[in-house]
């Protein structure tokens, strides 16, 4: 299907159900961790476990900068921020794991990747702005969050391209 597509089941498959082809979500096929869950049955036929899949790191980056690029949601440059501080210890170690990812050189990759250090490359961008407006509470935490968001960002995306 193509990118920017609405798909909807045939009739009786789920009629009110559709899905939108989303930019970048192809990578997830390549690369994704499985992870096994397990509650109740929406049909309430008692609890199951199944595995799922779920994109890995730089497919989530590419899918999520691709989100903050057309919905210019606070929340996405959040996630964003959040995700790469936090995936490992130090934003190096996630730099080179995303450099490591078998989707690392595919273009679509490579355009989210540019746009997210456009993004988040200055204090004063859009990027590490809706970062801080979605956390602080007053102009002085707003200026902090900014920076670290900015730093964060530069940090994970040099320790990417000395691992390439």
């Amino acid at each position: 299907m193509e990118e920017g597509r609405i798909f909807k089941p045939k009739q009786g498959l789920g009629a009110n159900l559709s899905a939108f082809n989303v930019s970048g979500a192809l990578l997830a096929a390549r690369d994704f961790l499985e992870i096994e869950i397990e509650a109740e049955r929406l049909d309430e036929g008692g609890r199951s476990k199944v595995a799922v899949r779920v994109a890995n790191l730089l497919p989530y980056v590419v899918l999520k900068i691709n989100a903050f690029q057309d919905r210019h949601e606070n929340k996405d440059a959040y996630d964003l921020v959040f995700t790469l501080r936090n995936y490992r210890d130090e934003p190096e170690e996630t730099g080179r794991e995303l450099a490591a990812s078998p989707v690392a050189g595919n273009e679509q990759v490579m355009a989210a990747l540019k746009l997210l250090e456009e993004r988040f490359a200055d204090p004063d961008n859009d990027g590490p702005s809706s970062y801080a407006s979605f956390l602080a509470e007053d102009d002085d935490e707003r200026e902090q969050l900014k920076r670290e968001a900015a730093a964060v960002i530069r940090r994970v995306l040099a320790a990417l391209r000395r691992a390439e």
